[in-house]
This record gives C-alpha cells, sequence and structure tokens, in this order.
C-alpha cells in the first residue's frame, strides 16, 4: 500500500496565511458596505424629515394673507390660517363654500374675516372663540344674493361682532390661530424639532431632528430677496422661506455626526398684493 501524503508545516502556515488575507478583505468589504448602507439610510431619514415638514407647512401657509400675521421672529410664526371661505350675504349672515367634512371639524375656531368689495380694502378681523351659529337660509337666498338652491354642503352662518355695514357678496373668511416654532424636540433629547401649536387646540411636533441653524426667512413688499431681518412691519411680509437642515435620528458608526439634508422652500401667500 501506498502511504498518503500529508500536509507540510509549510503548506499550512501559507494556507493560514492566504485565509488571513482573504478574510480581511471580506470583513472591510462588509464593513465598507454596512457604513455605506448605514450612511445611505441616515441621509434618506434626514431628507424625510425635511420633507415631511415642508409639505404640512407649505398648504397652510399660502392661504394666508399679509394681514393675517399675528407674530414674526427667527424661530417662530404666527399666522391666522383660513380653513373655510364664502361670501356675505346680509344681516350678518355668510354663506361658506363646501370643504372637507374633516378639516372642518378639527379645525379650532378663532374668528372670521371680511372684506369690502371696494378698490384696495383690506380684511378685518374679529376675534371670537364661539363658533358661529346657523343662519337664516332666507337671508342668503333672496335679495340681493339670490342663491336659490345652495348646495348641501353649504353652510349659512350667523357671524357676530357688532353689526357689518358690507355689501353682499363681499369675501367672508373662518380662521384658525396656528404658531409655527423650532424649539427643543420633546421626542429626541437635545434636537431641534418644528412644532405646529393651535390656539384653543393641540401641540403637535411635526418634524424632527432638525439642525440648531434652522430658521425662517421673510420676503418683503418690493424685495424678491429673503432678508434674516423681522420687517418693523410685519404686514408688508409676502412670503416666507424655510431654511431646514434635516439631521438623522443616529449617526454612522464612523461619523462623529448625524447625516444631514439641507432644504430651503420660499412660500409666497396667495393674498399678498401691494
Amino acid at each position: 500500500m501506498t502511504a498518503r501524503r500529508a500536509f507540510t508545516l509549510a503548506e499550512l502556515l501559507v494556507a493560514i496565511v492566504v485565509l488571513g488575507i482573504v478574510g480581511l478583505g471580506v470583513s472591510r468589504l462588509m464593513m465598507s458596505q454596512m457604513r455605506f448602507f448605514a450612511s445611505t439610510a441616515g441621509q434618506r431619514d434626514a431628507r424625510s424629515v425635511s420633507r415631511n415638514a415642508l409639505n404640512i407647512v407649505r398648504d397652510e401657509m399660502r392661504m394666508i394673507e399679509p394681514r393675517g400675521i399675528v407674530l414674526a421672529t427667527s424661530t417662530a410664526f404666527q399666522v391666522r390660517v383660513p380653513y373655510a371661505m364664502g361670501v356675505y350675504c346680509a344681516a350678518n349672515t355668510a354663506i361658506v363654500a363646501p370643504v372637507d367634512s374633516l378639516a372642518y371639524a378639527s379645525a379650532v375656531f378663532q374668528g372670521y374675516a371680511y372684506r369690502d368689495t371696494a378698490v384696495n380694502a383690506s380684511y378685518q378681523y374679529v376675534a371670537s372663540t364661539s363658533a358661529p351659529a346657523a343662519g337664516s337660509t332666507s337671508t342668503c337666498t333672496g335679495a340681493p344674493v339670490s342663491i336659490s338652491q345652495p348646495h348641501a354642503g353649504w353652510r349659512i352662518l350667523a357671524l357676530d361682532g357688532g353689526a357689518l355695514t358690507l355689501p353682499a357678496g363681499a369675501p367672508v373668511l373662518l380662521y384658525q390661530t396656528i404658531t409655527y416654532e423650532l424649539a427643543a424636540s420633546s421626542i429626541v433629547s437635545g434636537r431641534t424639532a418644528l412644532w405646529r401649536r393651535v390656539a384653543g387646540g393641540t401641540d403637535e411636533e411635526i418634524a424632527v431632528p432638525f439642525e440648531n441653524t434652522a430658521i425662517f426667512r421673510f420676503y418683503v413688499a418690493g424685495s424678491t430677496s429673503p432678508q434674516d431681518a423681522v420687517p418693523a412691519d410685519i404686514s408688508r411680509i409676502t412670503g416666507l422661506e424655510l431654511v431646514l437642515v434635516g439631521e438623522s435620528e443616529r449617526r454612522a458608526s464612523n461619523r462623529a455626526t448625524p447625516e444631514t439634508a439641507p432644504v430651503r422652500l420660499s412660500i409666497f401667500f396667495r393674498n399678498a398684493v401691494y
């Protein structure tokens, strides 16, 4: 019988060295891929934070008009946001166009605003926390408005706040007061969040986290560029720029800081006319 030849010590050492080199290369490749995936996920999370905030703010901010601005700073912005619109009939009664029933029910009524039909007339705001009662249908179905068959979704409301002297067809809106503020997060410790605070309602932490460099900037009548300084007359603000730097909630193992995604959004108010 022929004896089987065993591996020599030198061959075993060479095999071990080769396996070690291959194993080291594979482990480094895996670590590199894991870091890449973690970085990509962090960037995605950071972009998601900024986009979520922008989507929520954009639609509400577009609906306001400059005289609906109550307060403005680099980190807070309070506005009267319309949630229902209609026209004046007569005798302190208005007819309001149909809106989403959930949006109407969830809004916290803070008052109404009206505007005369005269040239250059501005909205006048009447603060109130008592939602308007149902008005008389006949007030809005006879002269001078003559809406003979209002849609079932229309609301006819009695407005308080003194006798209004408005022509029929003058625009009327119901509003809620909302504050957007960049402040400390209660969800992610030590980070900045965007809060949505509804007067008479609830506070919502709608997006987190952001870098503490996130700010609001302002477009002012007569200028095409946003400015950091809040104008002395806030009714001259015609738009808002959100400068947001979204962050990932966690940082990758090879990074000292979270992933970031800077986003800028300019919102111009629909009714800003000078």
